[in-house]
């Protein structure tokens, strides 16, 4: 199910999911969602300190944290990058104690508010696809889960991010 039909007019292909809709045919999500659902009983949204960095050790340059920012209606309007897994920081540039909207392309920045912003509303892990990463890189789809944090239990204080870049050129190997 298509959470963001028109999320991005530019990016035809731009789609926001349930992530219980994906995690059946991307094991790598399958793990994550597990590997959070354990630390949480399924009963609460993750907390900072569910996160151990050796449990995830091979996933860690592909690994994101956000902090939301709020206006005064408690509308999310950007997101700290508070940390950046180094394979995200080189592929992205060094964005980590930036802003996503001091992103150098819009679209972009444009997408990964929205998905913020879903992934706030419903409080529940969302998975973000996109055929093209952008204009320039019509060459690379992504997919990224986003994962909802609390401190508090209620105010969604943080969000984990999880990417998988992907060539739509054969490597080569066989």
């Amino acid at each position: 199910m298509n959470l963001a039909a028109n999320a991005n007019q530019r990016l035809e292909d731009f789609r926001i999911e349930d992530a219980e809709d994906v995690r059946q045919h991307n094991p790598l999500i399958e793990d994550l969602l597990t590997y959070f659902e354990q630390k949480t009983a399924s009963q609460r949204l993750a907390r900072r300190e569910d996160l151990k960095p050796m449990e995830l050790k091979e996933e860690l340059p592909k690994i994101g944290l956000f902090e939301p920012i709020y206006n005064d209606d408690g509308q999310l309007v950007d997101a700290e990058i508070s940390l950046l897994g180094s394979r995200l920081d080189e592929f992205y540039g060094h964005m980590t104690g930036k802003r996503v909207n001091e992103f150098p392309l819009a679209q972009v920045a444009v997408r990964i508010i929205q998905a913020c912003r879903q992934c706030v509303a419903l409080k529940k892990p969302i998975v973000v696809k996109a055929e093209s990463l952008s204009d320039a890189k019509n060459f690379l789809s992504i997919t990224v889960l986003y994962v909802p944090m609390s401190s508090d239990g209620e105010t969604v204080d943080r969000i984990f991010l999880h990417n998988q870049i992907t060539s739509k050129f054969p490597t080569g190997k066989k």
